[in-house]
C-alpha cells in the first residue's frame, strides 16, 4: 500500500506554475511582439454556480450576459435549474429540487431569509445577479469571493489525474470539508419555452449540472481521494469538476478541474 501511494503522489508531483498566460490568438504571425496586452493574470480555478430557472421571468434577459461575463479561464460556470416556478405552467426540463436545497443552503448560510433568480454565486460566499448580473457585478463578485479567499492564512492545493484527486495544504485541522465531484453536461443549449410565463421565449444554459458526488471528508492535512469515474468512462459530452467546501453551503477554498 506504502507504494501505491509514493507512485501515486509522484504522478502529482507539483510544478511550479508561471504567474501569466499568454493568449494569441490563431492568425497572429511569427513576428508577433508581446506586449502587456498578450498577458492575463492566472489566478487560482473558481466556481460559478447559477441557479436559474426556465420560468423565472428575469431570467430570459438576463443569462445571455451572466454566461458571457463568466467566460474567463480562471472562471468554471455551472447551471443549477431550480423547482420554485415549476407550478407556473411550464416545469422546467432541467430543474431538480436538489439544487433548490443546494440554493437554500447558501442563503441560509449568509443569514438571509429570501433567494432569488437568477443568482450567481462564486465560490460559496459571494453572489450577485439580482436585477440583471451586469459585468461589472459579475466582476465585483468575483473579487470579492477572491479577496476572502487571500484573507486565509493557510494555503490549500487541489489536484487532479484520471484515478484521483490528491489535496496538499499548511493546514492540519480544520472542521469538516466536503470533497465532492460536480459533474455536468459540458455544452450550450437552447430551451424554447413552450408554456407558462416565458411562452415562446429561449433560455439558454451553460454546464448544466448532473450530479454532485461525495467522495470524501476533508479535517486538514494532505490527502488522496479516487475519483468516483475516470475521464474515460464519463460519457461523450460531459466535464467534472472537483470542489472542497465547508459543508451545508460552506466556502469553497479549492477546485481542479477533472475533464
Amino acid at each position: 500500500m506504502a507504494q501505491v501511494l509514493r507512485a501515486l503522489r509522484k504522478a502529482f508531483k507539483r510544478k511550479k506554475a508561471p504567474p501569466l498566460a499568454c493568449h494569441l490568438s490563431l492568425d497572429q504571425d511569427d513576428e508577433h511582439i508581446h506586449t502587456a496586452a498578450c498577458f492575463l493574470d492566472v489566478q487560482p480555478l473558481a466556481l460559478v454556480e447559477l441557479f436559474q430557472s426556465q420560468s423565472c421571468q428575469s431570467c430570459p434577459p438576463a443569462i445571455p450576459g451572466i454566461l458571457e461575463s463568466t467566460q474567463h479561464p480562471n472562471l468554471q460556470h455551472v447551471t443549477y435549474d431550480v423547482t420554485y416556478f415549476d407550478h407556473t405552467g411550464w416545469k422546467d426540463t432541467h430543474s431538480n429540487p436538489r439544487w433548490d436545497q443546494r440554493q437554500k443552503n447558501y442563503v441560509r448560510k449568509w443569514g438571509r431569509s429570501t433567494l432569488y433568480t437568477p443568482m450567481v454565486v462564486v465560490n460559496g460566499v459571494a453572489d450577485a445577479g439580482s436585477g440583471g448580473g451586469t459585468k461589472a457585478e459579475i466582476d465585483g463578485v468575483v473579487q470579492r469571493a477572491r479577496e476572502m479567499q487571500h484573507q486565509m492564512d493557510w494555503h490549500i492545493f487541489l489536484d487532479t489525474n484520471d484515478t484521483h484527486v490528491k489535496l496538499d495544504t499548511d493546514k492540519l485541522e480544520i472542521e469538516p470539508h466536503d470533497v465532492n465531484v460536480i459533474v455536468y453536461r459540458a455544452t450550450t443549449e437552447v430551451v424554447k419555452i413552450g408554456k407558462g410565463p416565458n411562452k415562446g421565449k429561449k433560455v439558454p444554459h451553460k454546464n448544466v449540472v448532473d450530479q454532485i458526488v461525495n467522495i470524501g471528508t476533508w479535517n486538514g492535512g494532505d490527502n488522496l481521494y479516487e475519483l468516483p469515474m475516470t475521464p474515460a468512462q464519463m460519457a461523450p459530452g460531459m466535464g467534472a469538476v472537483a470542489v472542497v467546501q465547508g459543508a451545508q453551503g460552506g466556502p469553497i477554498v479549492a477546485v481542479a478541474k477533472i475533464v
